[in-house]
Protein backbone atom coordinates (compact mmCIF):
# COMPACT_ATOMS: atom_id res chain seq x y z
CA UNK A 1 0.00 0.00 0.00
CA UNK A 2 2.78 2.43 0.95
CA UNK A 3 4.68 1.60 -2.22
CA UNK A 4 1.59 2.26 -4.33
CA UNK A 5 1.06 5.50 -2.43
CA UNK A 6 4.56 6.70 -3.33
CA UNK A 7 3.88 5.75 -6.97
CA UNK A 8 0.77 7.95 -7.23
CA UNK A 9 1.15 11.17 -9.20
CA UNK A 10 -0.77 13.11 -6.52
CA UNK A 11 1.79 12.18 -3.85
CA UNK A 12 4.68 13.06 -6.16
CA UNK A 13 3.10 16.40 -6.99
CA UNK A 14 2.55 17.05 -3.30
CA UNK A 15 6.26 16.43 -2.70
CA UNK A 16 7.19 18.86 -5.46
CA UNK A 17 4.81 21.50 -4.11
CA UNK A 18 6.04 20.84 -0.56
CA UNK A 19 9.62 21.44 -1.70
CA UNK A 20 8.69 24.60 -3.59
CA UNK A 21 6.53 25.92 -0.77
CA UNK A 22 9.22 25.10 1.78
CA UNK A 23 11.80 26.99 -0.28
CA UNK A 24 9.48 30.00 -0.52
CA UNK A 25 8.67 29.79 3.19
CA UNK A 26 12.34 29.44 4.05
CA UNK A 27 13.16 32.50 1.95
CA UNK A 28 10.34 34.51 3.54
CA UNK A 29 11.22 33.46 7.09
CA UNK A 30 14.93 34.03 6.39
CA UNK A 31 14.11 37.54 5.20
CA UNK A 32 12.12 38.12 8.39
CA UNK A 33 15.07 36.88 10.45
CA UNK A 34 17.47 39.17 8.59
CA UNK A 35 15.15 42.15 8.99
CA UNK A 36 14.73 41.45 12.71
CA UNK A 37 18.49 41.20 13.17
CA UNK A 38 19.06 44.45 11.27
CA UNK A 39 16.33 46.20 13.28
CA UNK A 40 17.81 45.08 16.58
CA UNK A 41 21.27 46.29 15.56
CA UNK A 42 19.82 49.61 14.45
CA UNK A 43 18.09 50.05 17.82
CA UNK A 44 21.31 49.16 19.62
CA UNK A 45 23.31 51.63 17.52
CA UNK A 46 20.72 54.34 18.16
CA UNK A 47 20.96 53.74 21.89
CA UNK A 48 24.77 53.87 21.73
CA UNK A 49 24.59 57.10 19.79
CA UNK A 50 22.23 58.70 22.30
CA UNK A 51 24.46 57.71 25.20
CA UNK A 52 27.51 59.02 23.38
CA UNK A 53 25.77 62.33 22.67
CA UNK A 54 25.00 62.74 26.38
CA UNK A 55 28.66 62.18 27.24
CA UNK A 56 29.85 64.49 24.48
CA UNK A 57 27.61 67.28 25.73
CA UNK A 58 29.19 66.93 29.18
CA UNK A 59 32.65 66.89 27.57
CA UNK A 60 31.94 70.18 25.81
CA UNK A 61 30.86 71.85 29.03
CA UNK A 62 33.21 70.29 31.57
CA UNK A 63 36.14 69.12 29.42
CA UNK A 64 37.96 65.89 30.25
CA UNK A 65 37.51 66.14 34.01
CA UNK A 66 33.75 66.38 33.77
CA UNK A 67 33.56 63.52 31.26
CA UNK A 68 35.65 61.24 33.51
CA UNK A 69 33.40 62.07 36.42
CA UNK A 70 30.14 61.23 34.64
CA UNK A 71 31.71 58.05 33.27
CA UNK A 72 32.55 56.93 36.76
CA UNK A 73 29.04 57.74 37.96
CA UNK A 74 27.37 55.81 35.15
CA UNK A 75 29.70 52.85 35.51
CA UNK A 76 29.01 52.72 39.25
CA UNK A 77 25.20 52.93 38.80
CA UNK A 78 24.95 49.89 36.51
CA UNK A 79 21.57 48.58 35.42
CA UNK A 80 21.55 50.85 32.44
CA UNK A 81 22.68 48.12 30.12
CA UNK A 82 25.79 50.01 29.11
CA UNK A 83 29.42 49.50 29.96
CA UNK A 84 31.08 52.87 29.79
CA UNK A 85 34.80 52.69 29.12
CA UNK A 86 37.25 55.23 30.47
CA UNK A 87 38.85 57.60 28.13
CA UNK A 88 41.79 56.11 26.32
CA UNK A 89 44.55 58.30 24.96
CA UNK A 90 46.13 57.38 21.64
CA UNK A 91 49.54 57.29 23.21
CA UNK A 92 48.28 54.67 25.64
CA UNK A 93 46.32 52.51 23.10
CA UNK A 94 45.40 53.19 19.48
CA UNK A 95 41.97 51.53 19.16
CA UNK A 96 41.75 52.21 15.43
CA UNK A 97 44.41 49.56 14.85
CA UNK A 98 42.85 46.96 17.14
CA UNK A 99 39.14 47.24 16.25
CA UNK A 100 37.53 46.29 12.96
CA UNK A 101 35.13 49.14 12.41
CA UNK A 102 32.00 48.39 10.33
CA UNK A 103 30.84 51.94 9.69
CA UNK A 104 32.89 55.14 9.85
CA UNK A 105 31.48 58.66 9.92
CA UNK A 106 32.33 61.15 7.23
CA UNK A 107 34.86 63.01 9.41
CA UNK A 108 36.33 59.72 10.68
CA UNK A 109 35.59 60.64 14.28
CA UNK A 110 32.99 57.92 15.03
CA UNK A 111 32.66 54.24 14.11
CA UNK A 112 30.62 51.16 15.18
CA UNK A 113 32.03 47.67 15.73
CA UNK A 114 30.98 44.27 17.13
CA UNK A 115 33.84 42.59 19.01
CA UNK A 116 34.39 40.15 21.89
CA UNK A 117 34.30 41.82 25.28
CA UNK A 118 37.83 40.55 26.03
CA UNK A 119 39.27 42.65 23.23
CA UNK A 120 38.29 45.73 25.21
CA UNK A 121 39.05 44.52 28.72
CA UNK A 122 42.19 42.63 27.72
CA UNK A 123 40.85 39.29 29.03
CA UNK A 124 40.90 36.39 26.56
CA UNK A 125 38.24 34.53 28.58
CA UNK A 126 35.51 37.11 27.93
CA UNK A 127 34.27 35.98 24.51
CA UNK A 128 30.70 37.24 24.59
CA UNK A 129 30.07 39.77 21.82
CA UNK A 130 29.43 43.42 22.53
CA UNK A 131 28.47 46.38 20.39
CA UNK A 132 30.51 49.57 20.69
CA UNK A 133 30.64 53.09 19.41
CA UNK A 134 34.14 54.61 19.15
CA UNK A 135 34.45 58.41 19.18
CA UNK A 136 37.63 60.40 18.54
CA UNK A 137 37.88 63.42 20.87
CA UNK A 138 40.20 66.38 20.68
CA UNK A 139 43.56 66.13 22.39
CA UNK A 140 44.08 62.52 21.30
CA UNK A 141 41.40 61.04 23.60
CA UNK A 142 39.17 58.14 22.48
CA UNK A 143 35.71 57.48 23.97
CA UNK A 144 34.14 53.99 23.89
CA UNK A 145 30.48 53.35 24.67
CA UNK A 146 29.78 49.62 24.89
CA UNK A 147 26.58 47.53 25.30
CA UNK A 148 26.09 43.84 25.85
CA UNK A 149 24.47 41.83 22.96
CA UNK A 150 23.56 38.77 25.01
CA UNK A 151 19.81 39.48 25.06
CA UNK A 152 19.72 40.30 21.36
CA UNK A 153 21.60 37.12 20.47
CA UNK A 154 19.33 35.06 22.71
CA UNK A 155 16.29 36.53 21.00
CA UNK A 156 17.80 35.96 17.54
CA UNK A 157 18.65 32.36 18.43
CA UNK A 158 15.04 31.76 19.48
CA UNK A 159 13.82 33.40 16.30
CA UNK A 160 16.14 31.21 14.23
CA UNK A 161 14.90 28.10 16.01
CA UNK A 162 11.34 29.22 15.35
CA UNK A 163 12.10 29.70 11.66
CA UNK A 164 13.67 26.22 11.41
CA UNK A 165 10.74 24.68 13.29
CA UNK A 166 8.25 26.47 11.04
CA UNK A 167 9.98 25.19 7.90
CA UNK A 168 10.10 21.66 9.30
CA UNK A 169 6.41 21.89 10.22
CA UNK A 170 5.52 23.10 6.73
CA UNK A 171 7.43 20.21 5.14
CA UNK A 172 5.85 17.68 7.52
CA UNK A 173 2.33 19.03 6.93
CA UNK A 174 2.91 19.03 3.18
CA UNK A 175 4.05 15.40 3.32
CA UNK A 176 1.10 14.44 5.49
CA UNK A 177 -1.29 16.31 3.19
CA UNK A 178 0.24 14.69 0.14
CA UNK A 179 -0.02 11.28 1.79
CA UNK A 180 -3.64 11.91 2.70
CA UNK A 181 -4.55 13.11 -0.79
CA UNK A 182 -2.59 10.29 -2.38
CA UNK A 183 -4.34 7.77 -0.12
CA UNK A 184 -7.76 9.15 -1.04
CA UNK A 185 -6.94 9.06 -4.75
CA UNK A 186 -5.50 5.56 -4.43
CA UNK A 187 -8.57 4.42 -2.49
CA UNK A 188 -10.92 5.72 -5.18
CA UNK A 189 -8.80 4.22 -7.95
CA UNK A 190 -8.82 0.89 -6.11
CA UNK A 191 -12.62 1.11 -5.86
CA UNK A 192 -12.83 1.70 -9.61
CA UNK A 193 -10.41 -1.17 -10.23
CA UNK A 194 -12.44 -3.52 -8.02
CA UNK A 195 -15.61 -2.56 -9.87
CA UNK A 196 -13.88 -3.12 -13.20
CA UNK A 197 -12.69 -6.56 -12.06
CA UNK A 198 -16.22 -7.46 -11.00
CA UNK A 199 -17.50 -6.40 -14.41
CA UNK A 200 -14.76 -8.41 -16.14
CA UNK A 201 -15.84 -11.39 -14.05
CA UNK A 202 -19.32 -11.10 -15.54
CA UNK A 203 -21.22 -8.92 -13.08
CA UNK A 204 -22.47 -6.29 -15.54
CA UNK A 205 -24.79 -4.81 -12.92
CA UNK A 206 -21.83 -3.28 -11.01
CA UNK A 207 -21.34 0.48 -11.27
CA UNK A 208 -18.55 2.88 -10.45
CA UNK A 209 -18.91 4.51 -6.99
CA UNK A 210 -20.18 8.10 -6.99
CA UNK A 211 -19.93 10.42 -3.98
CA UNK A 212 -21.69 13.70 -3.18
CA UNK A 213 -18.53 15.77 -3.80
CA UNK A 214 -19.16 16.02 -7.55
CA UNK A 215 -15.44 16.18 -8.30
CA UNK A 216 -13.66 14.96 -11.43
CA UNK A 217 -13.78 11.35 -10.22
CA UNK A 218 -17.55 11.56 -9.76
CA UNK A 219 -18.02 13.09 -13.21
CA UNK A 220 -15.85 10.38 -14.75
CA UNK A 221 -17.74 7.70 -12.81
CA UNK A 222 -21.08 8.99 -14.09
CA UNK A 223 -19.82 8.83 -17.69
CA UNK A 224 -18.48 5.32 -17.13
CA UNK A 225 -21.74 4.27 -15.47
CA UNK A 226 -23.71 5.53 -18.47
CA UNK A 227 -21.40 3.56 -20.73
CA UNK A 228 -21.73 0.44 -18.55
CA UNK A 229 -25.50 0.80 -18.51
CA UNK A 230 -25.53 1.00 -22.29
CA UNK A 231 -23.22 -2.01 -22.54
CA UNK A 232 -25.45 -3.96 -20.16
CA UNK A 233 -28.49 -3.07 -22.26
CA UNK A 234 -26.71 -4.16 -25.43
CA UNK A 235 -25.56 -7.41 -23.83
CA UNK A 236 -29.04 -8.07 -22.49
CA UNK A 237 -30.47 -7.28 -25.90
CA UNK A 238 -27.96 -9.59 -27.53
CA UNK A 239 -28.89 -12.41 -25.18
CA UNK A 240 -32.58 -11.83 -25.84
CA UNK A 241 -31.96 -11.70 -29.58
CA UNK A 242 -29.94 -14.90 -29.44
CA UNK A 243 -32.57 -16.71 -27.38
CA UNK A 244 -35.47 -15.47 -29.49
CA UNK A 245 -33.63 -16.10 -32.73
CA UNK A 246 -32.89 -19.68 -31.70
CA UNK A 247 -36.51 -20.17 -30.68
CA UNK A 248 -38.02 -18.61 -33.82
CA UNK A 249 -35.67 -20.35 -36.23
CA UNK A 250 -36.12 -23.76 -34.65
CA UNK A 251 -39.64 -24.30 -36.01
CA UNK A 252 -38.98 -23.47 -39.69
CA UNK A 253 -35.72 -25.40 -39.63
CA UNK A 254 -37.46 -28.41 -38.10
CA UNK A 255 -40.16 -28.18 -40.75
CA UNK A 256 -37.53 -28.07 -43.47
CA UNK A 257 -35.72 -31.07 -42.03
CA UNK A 258 -38.88 -33.10 -41.56
CA UNK A 259 -40.07 -32.24 -45.04
CA UNK A 260 -36.75 -33.25 -46.61
CA UNK A 261 -36.58 -36.40 -44.48
CA UNK A 262 -40.09 -37.39 -45.51
CA UNK A 263 -39.29 -36.83 -49.17
CA UNK A 264 -36.18 -39.00 -48.77
CA UNK A 265 -37.80 -42.06 -47.26
CA UNK A 266 -41.35 -41.83 -48.58
CA UNK A 267 -42.36 -42.29 -52.20
CA UNK A 268 -43.52 -39.00 -53.68
CA UNK A 269 -45.56 -38.41 -56.76
CA UNK A 270 -44.17 -35.99 -59.26
CA UNK A 271 -47.25 -33.87 -58.71
CA UNK A 272 -46.28 -33.43 -55.01
CA UNK A 273 -42.83 -32.01 -55.71
CA UNK A 274 -43.98 -28.49 -56.75
CA UNK A 275 -45.90 -28.15 -53.48
CA UNK A 276 -42.94 -29.49 -51.52
CA UNK A 277 -40.59 -27.08 -53.22
CA UNK A 278 -43.05 -24.20 -52.74
CA UNK A 279 -43.38 -24.88 -49.00
CA UNK A 280 -39.61 -25.19 -48.64
CA UNK A 281 -39.03 -21.93 -50.50
CA UNK A 282 -41.64 -20.20 -48.34
CA UNK A 283 -39.86 -21.28 -45.15
CA UNK A 284 -36.52 -20.23 -46.60
CA UNK A 285 -37.98 -16.85 -47.57
CA UNK A 286 -39.13 -16.35 -43.98
CA UNK A 287 -35.64 -17.17 -42.74
CA UNK A 288 -34.05 -14.79 -45.24
CA UNK A 289 -36.56 -12.11 -44.31
CA UNK A 290 -35.68 -12.53 -40.63
CA UNK A 291 -31.94 -12.22 -41.26
CA UNK A 292 -32.44 -9.27 -43.61
CA UNK A 293 -34.51 -7.51 -40.95
CA UNK A 294 -31.83 -8.14 -38.32
CA UNK A 295 -29.15 -6.87 -40.69
CA UNK A 296 -31.15 -3.75 -41.48
CA UNK A 297 -31.74 -3.01 -37.81
CA UNK A 298 -28.04 -3.47 -37.03
CA UNK A 299 -27.02 -1.17 -39.89
CA UNK A 300 -29.47 1.52 -38.82
CA UNK A 301 -28.43 1.33 -35.17
CA UNK A 302 -24.80 1.78 -36.23
CA UNK A 303 -25.77 4.81 -38.35
CA UNK A 304 -24.01 3.65 -41.51
CA UNK A 305 -26.91 4.26 -43.88
CA UNK A 306 -26.51 8.01 -44.34
CA UNK A 307 -25.11 8.14 -47.85
CA UNK A 308 -28.34 8.68 -49.78
CA UNK A 309 -30.05 11.14 -47.46
CA UNK A 310 -32.02 13.99 -48.95
CA UNK A 311 -35.10 16.12 -48.34
CA UNK A 312 -38.09 13.79 -48.53
CA UNK A 313 -41.57 15.09 -49.32
CA UNK A 314 -43.55 13.10 -46.77
CA UNK A 315 -46.95 13.84 -48.36
CA UNK A 316 -45.82 12.47 -51.73
CA UNK A 317 -44.30 9.40 -50.06
CA UNK A 318 -47.46 8.57 -48.10
CA UNK A 319 -49.59 9.15 -51.23
CA UNK A 320 -47.68 6.37 -52.97
CA UNK A 321 -47.92 4.05 -49.98
CA UNK A 322 -51.63 4.77 -49.57
CA UNK A 323 -52.26 3.86 -53.22
CA UNK A 324 -50.38 0.58 -52.71
CA UNK A 325 -52.08 -0.40 -49.46
CA UNK A 326 -55.59 0.58 -50.49
CA UNK A 327 -55.79 -2.56 -52.59
CA UNK A 328 -54.21 -4.67 -49.83
CA UNK A 329 -56.72 -3.35 -47.29
CA UNK A 330 -59.63 -4.02 -49.63
CA UNK A 331 -58.53 -7.64 -50.05
CA UNK A 332 -58.62 -7.98 -46.25
CA UNK A 333 -62.07 -6.36 -46.07
CA UNK A 334 -60.74 -3.09 -44.65
CA UNK A 335 -61.02 0.56 -45.64
CA UNK A 336 -57.92 2.79 -45.85
CA UNK A 337 -58.10 6.59 -45.72
CA UNK A 338 -55.25 8.99 -46.34
CA UNK A 339 -54.82 12.67 -45.53
CA UNK A 340 -51.59 14.68 -45.76
CA UNK A 341 -50.63 18.34 -45.54
CA UNK A 342 -48.58 19.28 -48.62
CA UNK A 343 -45.04 20.66 -48.57
CA UNK A 344 -43.78 18.91 -45.43
CA UNK A 345 -40.17 17.74 -45.73
CA UNK A 346 -37.85 15.73 -43.51
CA UNK A 347 -34.16 15.03 -44.07
CA UNK A 348 -33.56 11.31 -44.36
CA UNK A 349 -33.43 8.17 -46.46
CA UNK A 350 -36.59 7.80 -48.52
CA UNK A 351 -36.39 4.01 -48.71
CA UNK A 352 -36.00 3.59 -44.96
CA UNK A 353 -38.84 6.01 -44.24
CA UNK A 354 -41.05 4.08 -46.63
CA UNK A 355 -40.06 0.80 -44.95
CA UNK A 356 -40.98 2.13 -41.48
CA UNK A 357 -44.40 3.40 -42.60
CA UNK A 358 -44.96 0.17 -44.54
CA UNK A 359 -44.32 -1.90 -41.40
CA UNK A 360 -46.90 0.15 -39.49
CA UNK A 361 -49.43 -0.34 -42.31
CA UNK A 362 -48.65 -4.09 -42.42
CA UNK A 363 -49.36 -4.40 -38.71
CA UNK A 364 -52.57 -2.40 -39.05
CA UNK A 365 -53.80 -4.65 -41.85
CA UNK A 366 -52.68 -7.82 -40.04
CA UNK A 367 -54.29 -7.08 -36.68
CA UNK A 368 -57.48 -5.25 -37.71
CA UNK A 369 -60.45 -7.58 -38.18
CA UNK A 370 -62.88 -6.98 -41.03
CA UNK A 371 -64.77 -4.83 -41.45
CA UNK A 372 -62.39 -2.25 -40.05
CA UNK A 373 -60.81 1.08 -40.94
CA UNK A 374 -57.22 2.24 -41.20
CA UNK A 375 -56.12 5.86 -41.48
CA UNK A 376 -52.80 7.26 -42.67
CA UNK A 377 -52.20 10.98 -42.01
CA UNK A 378 -49.37 13.50 -42.22
CA UNK A 379 -49.60 16.72 -40.19
CA UNK A 380 -47.36 19.46 -38.91
CA UNK A 381 -47.22 19.93 -35.16
CA UNK A 382 -44.90 22.77 -34.24
CA UNK A 383 -41.44 21.97 -35.62
CA UNK A 384 -42.28 18.33 -36.27
CA UNK A 385 -43.78 16.29 -39.08
CA UNK A 386 -46.08 13.66 -37.58
CA UNK A 387 -46.94 10.52 -39.55
CA UNK A 388 -49.81 8.64 -37.92
CA UNK A 389 -51.18 5.18 -38.70
CA UNK A 390 -54.37 4.42 -36.77
CA UNK A 391 -56.72 1.41 -36.79
CA UNK A 392 -59.65 0.04 -34.82
CA UNK A 393 -58.22 -3.43 -34.35
CA UNK A 394 -56.95 -5.31 -31.31
CA UNK A 395 -54.53 -2.63 -30.11
CA UNK A 396 -51.66 -3.12 -27.66
CA UNK A 397 -52.07 -3.04 -23.87
CA UNK A 398 -50.50 0.03 -22.27
CA UNK A 399 -48.05 -2.03 -20.19
CA UNK A 400 -46.75 -3.78 -23.33
CA UNK A 401 -46.15 -0.74 -25.57
CA UNK A 402 -42.48 -0.35 -24.68
CA UNK A 403 -41.83 -4.08 -24.79
CA UNK A 404 -43.02 -4.51 -28.42
CA UNK A 405 -40.06 -2.50 -29.71
CA UNK A 406 -37.65 -5.24 -28.59
CA UNK A 407 -36.56 -7.72 -31.21
CA UNK A 408 -38.57 -10.92 -31.63
CA UNK A 409 -41.23 -9.69 -29.20
CA UNK A 410 -44.66 -11.03 -30.07
CA UNK A 411 -47.74 -10.67 -27.93
CA UNK A 412 -49.97 -13.63 -27.16
CA UNK A 413 -52.67 -12.51 -29.59
CA UNK A 414 -50.11 -12.33 -32.42
CA UNK A 415 -48.47 -15.73 -32.14
CA UNK A 416 -51.01 -17.37 -34.43
CA UNK A 417 -50.21 -14.97 -37.28
CA UNK A 418 -47.12 -15.11 -39.49
CA UNK A 419 -44.23 -12.83 -38.57
CA UNK A 420 -40.91 -12.69 -36.79
CA UNK A 421 -41.44 -9.95 -34.20
CA UNK A 422 -39.01 -7.56 -35.89
CA UNK A 423 -41.42 -5.12 -37.55
CA UNK A 424 -41.70 -2.55 -34.76
CA UNK A 425 -38.01 -3.02 -33.88
CA UNK A 426 -37.16 -1.94 -37.42
CA UNK A 427 -39.54 1.03 -37.15
CA UNK A 428 -37.85 2.08 -33.90
CA UNK A 429 -34.41 1.77 -35.53
CA UNK A 430 -35.48 3.96 -38.46
CA UNK A 431 -36.94 6.54 -36.08
CA UNK A 432 -33.77 6.66 -33.98
CA UNK A 433 -31.62 6.96 -37.10
CA UNK A 434 -33.64 10.01 -38.24
CA UNK A 435 -33.77 11.63 -34.80
CA UNK A 436 -37.50 10.89 -34.57
CA UNK A 437 -39.66 9.46 -31.80
CA UNK A 438 -42.36 6.84 -32.02
CA UNK A 439 -45.43 6.89 -29.79
CA UNK A 440 -48.05 4.18 -29.39
CA UNK A 441 -51.42 5.30 -28.06
CA UNK A 442 -54.96 4.03 -27.66
CA UNK A 443 -57.28 4.78 -30.60
CA UNK A 444 -60.46 3.79 -28.72
CA UNK A 445 -60.56 1.11 -29.95
CA UNK A 446 -57.41 0.01 -31.73
CA UNK A 447 -53.92 1.44 -31.91
CA UNK A 448 -52.53 4.78 -33.01
CA UNK A 449 -48.83 4.76 -33.95
CA UNK A 450 -47.22 8.17 -34.51
CA UNK A 451 -43.77 8.97 -35.89
CA UNK A 452 -42.56 12.50 -35.01
CA UNK A 453 -39.79 13.67 -37.37
CA UNK A 454 -37.90 16.97 -37.08
CA UNK A 455 -39.29 19.35 -39.73
CA UNK A 456 -36.88 20.58 -42.43
CA UNK A 457 -37.91 24.24 -42.11
CA UNK A 458 -35.62 25.34 -44.96
CA UNK A 459 -37.89 23.48 -47.39
CA UNK A 460 -41.18 24.23 -45.70
CA UNK A 461 -43.51 26.05 -48.06
CA UNK A 462 -46.85 25.72 -46.33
Amino acid sequence: MIRKLFETSVFRLSLVYALLFSMVAAGALGFIYWMAKAQMQQQTDTRLQLETDVLLSRYRTSAVEGLVQIIQIRNSEGGSGFLISNLVHRQQQDLTRELDFETLSGDHTQAFATVPLGKITGSSQQTQPVRLLWTQLSGGYQLLVVTDLKEQHTLLDRLLQTVIAAIATIVALALLGGSFMGYNVLRRINAVGKTANDIISGNLARRMPVTSRNDEFDRLSRVLNSMLERIEQLMQGMREVTDNLAHDLRNPLNRLRNRLEASQYEAQDKADYPALIQDTMQDLDELIKTFNALLSIAQMESGVQREDWAEVDVATLTDELADLYTAVAEEAGLALTHQAEPGLYVHGNRQLLAQAITNLLDNAVKYTPAPGTISLSVTRQGEHVVVTVADNGQGIPADKREQVFKRFTRLDNARSTPGNGLGLSLVKAVADLHGATILLDDNHPGLQASLRFPLNTTRFSG
